[in-house]
């Protein structure tokens, strides 16, 4: 794992997630909502793909589950990992150990231009401290033609107790502000998930 340490999302979310690391994956929410999210996020970007993906990053990683998955479908991509919370990313790397994960934050990816044929975030862009630098930081290092499937909490509650929800109307006019194109939306898990897919302009090469 790359050790390099840049700042947080917020203080208090990464304390949170890196004191979370080692059971993270022991809650039933990995079964009843992550799994799905994460299986129907593969589906979709299944149905795009015209040939298998070189490369995948997954930004706010976690402890690389959907990695994980991502992996037995699509066995020779190069997969990456990010996450802000050093734990996290260390336990991501003990589950994980072919896969190359990086401490970073969605607003400063540590890749080149044009990097990944995909693009990945399940469940974190409510963390992100800045949103608008994150997306534009995901069209950056995606390849022409590549694609972008975010998926986040869509129900109010936690948008009245401040949490950084956007409805789909927002999400797409952020994604399309950074310059990417949104195909679709979908709705999961009693409407509390928003899947969004996005497609960079171009074609792979």
């Amino acid at each position: 794992m790359d050790n390099k340490i840049v700042p947080s999302t917020t203080i208090y979310d990464v304390k949170r997630f890196n004191q979370w690391a080692a059971t993270y994956d022991q809650s039933v929410m990995q079964r009843l909502l992550f799994g799905p999210v994460h299986a129907r996020m593969l589906d979709l970007l299944g149905q795009e793909l015209k040939d298998p993906p070189r490369c995948i990053i997954d930004v706010g990683c976690g402890t690389g589950r959907l990695l994980g998955v991502a992996s037995a479908r699509w066995p020779e991509a190069q997969l990456f990992g990010v996450d802000p919370a050093e734990q996290m990313a260390l336990e991501a790397q003990r589950l994980n150990p072919n896969i190359d994960f990086k401490l970073a934050q969605a607003e400063s990816l540590p890749f080149s231009d044009q990097t990944a044929d995909i693009v990945l975030t399940s469940l974190s862009f409510h963390h992100w401290a800045d949103q608008t630098k994150g997306l534009q930081e995901i069209a950056r290092v995606l390849r022409p033609g590549g694609l972008f499937c975010l998926a986040d909490i869509a129900m109010l509650l936690p948008k009245l107790l401040g949490v950084k929800i956007k409805s789909r109307n927002q999400i797409r006019e952020l994604i399309t502000g950074a310059g990417l194109d949104v195909r679709q939306h979908q709705r999961l898990g009693m409407r509390l998930v928003l899947i969004t897919l996005a497609q960079k302009a171009g074609s792979q090469g």
